[in-house]
C-alpha cells in the first residue's frame, strides 16, 4: 500500500508520514467475499437483502433508497467498484433485472455487513450448528 502525504515543504524535513488513526487497517481475506462466491439471496426488507456465500456464511447489504425491493427478483448480480472483491467499506453495485425482463437497475450498495452464525443461520430458517 503506498501512502500519500501533502505537506508544505517547511515541513517535509521534519515530519515523518503516520497513519491517520481513523484510517481502517487492511482486512482480512475472510472480510470479503467475491462476487462469484454468491450461492443464493433472499430479501431482508426494505433496501436490504442477504447474500449467501457457501452453505454457512451470509452477509447483509444495504442499498441507496429508491432501489427496486429484490424480494421479487429470480436473479440478481453484483460487481464490486474500484477492486474485485466485495468488503465492508468499500462500494458496490447491485444489478436487480426489470419487471418486463429486459434490462436491470443498477443499486449502490451503501453497506455490506458479514452476518454471525448465529444471524447467518437465522436468515437460512435454521438453527445454528454447534
Amino acid at each position: 500500500m503506498h501512502r500519500i502525504c501533502l505537506l508544505p515543504p517547511a515541513l517535509l524535513a521534519a515530519t515523518a508520514c503516520t497513519p491517520s488513526p481513523s484510517i481502517t487497517p487492511p482486512q482480512p481475506d475472510r472480510a470479503c467475499f467475491w462476487g462469484s462466491q454468491v450461492t443464493g439471496f433472499s430479501d431482508a426488507g426494505p433496501d436490504r437483502a442477504i447474500l449467501n456465500i457457501g452453505q454457512r456464511e451470509s452477509w447483509e447489504l444495504t442499498v441507496a433508497p429508491g432501489c427496486p425491493d429484490v424480494n421479487w427478483a429470480l436473479d440478481i448480480g453484483i460487481r464490486a467498484r474500484g477492486g474485485e472483491r466485495i468488503c465492508p467499506g468499500r462500494p458496490a453495485d447491485l444489478f436487480v433485472p426489470n419487471a418486463s425482463g429486459s434490462g436491470f437497475r443498477r443499486c449502490l450498495v451503501q453497506n455490506v455487513r458479514r452476518l454471525s452464525p448465529e444471524e447467518a443461520a437465522a436468515a437460512r430458517g435454521r438453527t445454528p450448528a454447534k
